[in-house]
């Protein structure tokens, strides 16, 4: 017996459908990497670390300290949002940019609460203090990627070479970045420690320029190769069209019957084919045998029924 009020059942293993008044599409909603986690976190860690320093350093300037604060928080945001598009390019770009990153927020904060108070100085200060610190750091990640890069799929002593490269320049940047955060602590720095700097900025550009001559040189079958294709295509490009608009289409518009091939060992002479249409002159000798290739295959016919000796390959004509 039928009951007309019986809810239908979804069947077996069919999927329910979405409640009424639920999200859109039914879509859900996307999940937050694991860069962009850690990225918030710091973030979140390095606001409190910068509120502490507020009780602790100078606050005279409040105006251009909190304004290059949120332009160093809005330069870090710019960051992340770059590295978490191109995080999915290489395994080692995101911990290595959230550490740069990280770096840049924390050396930033100190250098705009700590440097000392100076009426008309202090905004330059900080500026010039930021572009110098982001723009090292970045040019470090920017080495970093391009040595990685360039030893992928190489031998393994190129791959050593780039990460010992990438390892001094990461160095070599935090060198000569972390004074501007030190110096605000009424640190002085010593000779010393510069002239360690330097000599890591060397030997960077020593790894930098052995890195590029292995490349060069392990490139150098893939390139020979590229050559050897390049004048392949050259030689069967230029000689092919001359012989086909030459030999190809004149024969094909001979009125002639196909002249039969002969045996390349003992090639018979053929004699010369009379044109139908234009009666020829007695000849003066007995008839010459018809012309030939190298190889013994005779030459094609004009359609007045003589040999073609324009024909690249052609013997030339009797004199």
């Amino acid at each position: 017996m039928n009951t007309p009020n019986a809810a239908p059942q979804p069947a077996e293993g069919a999927t329910p459908a979405a409640p009424v008044g639920g999200s859109k599409g039914g879509a859900e909603p996307r999940r937050l990497s694991t860069f962009l986690k850690i990225s918030i976190i710091l973030l979140a860690a390095l606001t409190i670390a910068s509120i502490s320093l507020l009780f602790i350093g100078d606050f005279q300037g409040k105006f251009e300290r909190v304004f290059a604060t949120f332009l160093v928080f809005a330069v870090f945001v710019g960051l992340t949002a770059l590295d978490t598009r191109r995080e999915l390019r290489s395994e080692w770009y995101a911990p290595v940019a959230l550490i740069a990153n990280s770096y840049i927020l924390a050396l930033l904060l100190i250098v705009t609460w700590m440097t000392p108070y100076d009426p008309f100085l202090l905004g330059w200060s900080l500026f010039w203090k930021s572009v110098l610190v982001i723009g090292v750091t970045r040019l470090v990640l920017g080495c970093c990627q391009l040595l990685l890069g360039l030893s992928e799929g190489k031998p393994e002593t190129m791959g050593r070479f780039a990460f010992v490269t990438s390892m001094l320049a990461v160095l070599s940047g935090i060198l000569f970045t972390a004074p501007v955060a030190i110096e605000t602590f009424n640190v002085v720095i010593p000779e010393l420690y510069w002239k360690i700097a330097v000599a890591t900025l060397i030997l960077t550009a020593l790894g930098l320029a052995i890195t590029l001559l292995l490349r060069w040189s392990y490139g150098a079958s893939d390139r020979e190769a590229v050559r050897a294709a390049a004048r392949t295509r050259a030689e069967q490009a230029v000689p092919l069209e001359p012989y086909r608009a030459v030999h190809v289409d004149a024969v094909l518009a001979a009125p002639q019957a196909p002249v039969a091939q002969p045996p390349v060992a003992a090639p018979q002479p053929l004699l010369a084919p009379q044109a139908p249409a234009a009666p020829q002159a007695p000849a003066a000798g007995p008839l010459l045998p018809w012309p030939t290739f190298a190889d013994g295959r005779p030459i094609p016919a004009l359609p007045n029924g003589q040999p073609d000796f324009s024909v690249p390959g052609a013997p030339l004509p009797p004199q």
